[in-house]
């Protein structure tokens, strides 16, 4: 057993979550074990059928050991599949830009001509490929070059269905569009928070541009604290809901205030 088969066999095989950290828990301490009927299931995984589905979708399955991969898996805290449309996010700087799915107006041209000028510098722009911030801020890094989002659902199932065309420019212009579940899978709830800890895990920090006190960008603001990255938010007016989350995390202390690209830059100009 090794860390492509269970990537393969977490993402495809009806595995209890307690099953995969147990699995992974004890493939980490040299006592891996399975449940014989476990054991079947992973001996039948045939990885270059899998490989040979993902080509007929215009895309790659990337697995750990594959080339050129090590700095996306190696700070994720368990092995995961990648379905790949077009190129994975750069070994250089990269930052996630994340946000809420109603932005006002502001928010969402500041996403759009913050993304551009991220870009520009230098920065990957990666994102949740979702409506309002998302969308805007791929589509701005789209202006200056290449960005990569993460999606909750696998390739067959884009969402939201919108953003189909966002998805075939963000690929055509260099960019990819990634997913740890198999292209079969639907948009489910409990999808999100897993490609939350991927745009968390694989980005210098998260810049959060308007947000709701319950939102999943704070869910990925909260992801990138947790693994030691920076986080930057930016303010609003105490009466406007969608300046709730960055002013909340300014007000515990948990985030730098970023009232332009150029605070964001000046943090990180040691990284560029």
């Amino acid at each position: 057993m090794d860390a492509s088969a269970l990537a393969l066999a977490f993402a495809t095989l009806p595995w209890k979550e307690q099953e995969k950290a147990r699995v992974w828990e004890a493939f980490q301490q040299g006592e891996a074990s399975l449940r014989p009927e476990a054991q079947a299931e992973l001996e039948a995984l045939d990885i270059s059928r899998f490989r040979a589905e993902a080509e007929s979708h215009g895309a790659g399955l990337v697995l750990p050991g594959d080339a050129g991969s090590d700095f996306l898996f190696a700070p994720l805290p368990y092995p995961v599949a990648l379905w790949v449309r077009g190129t994975l996010p750069p070994a250089g700087p990269r930052l996630a830009v994340v946000g809420t799915r109603t932005p006002s107006r502001q928010g969402r041209e500041r996403a759009h001509a913050w993304a551009q000028r991220l870009t520009r510098e230098g920065l990957a722009v990666l994102s949740g490929l979702a409506r309002g911030i998302d969308g805007a801020a791929h589509a701005g890094a789209l202006t200056a070059g290449p960005t990569w989002g993460i999606m909750g659902s696998g390739l067959d199932h884009p969402y939201p269905r919108e953003h189909v065309a966002l998805m075939e420019r963000m690929v055509a212009a260099g960019g990819g569009v990634l997913t740890p579940f198999p292209p079969e899978a639907l948009p489910q709830k409990w999808h999100f928070p897993r490609r939350n800890l991927l745009l968390a895990a694989w980005t210098l920090g998260v810049l959060v541009i308007e947000a709701r006190l319950r939102s999943g960008s704070l869910v990925t603001a909260k992801l990138a604290l947790d693994l030691g990255k920076e986080l930057w938010v930016v303010p609003g007016a105490p009466e406007d809901p969608m300046a709730e989350g960055p002013n909340a995390l300014l007000r515990e202390g948990a985030a730098r205030l970023c009232r332009s690209p150029e605070d964001l830059l000046e943090d990180l100009a040691g990284s560029l």
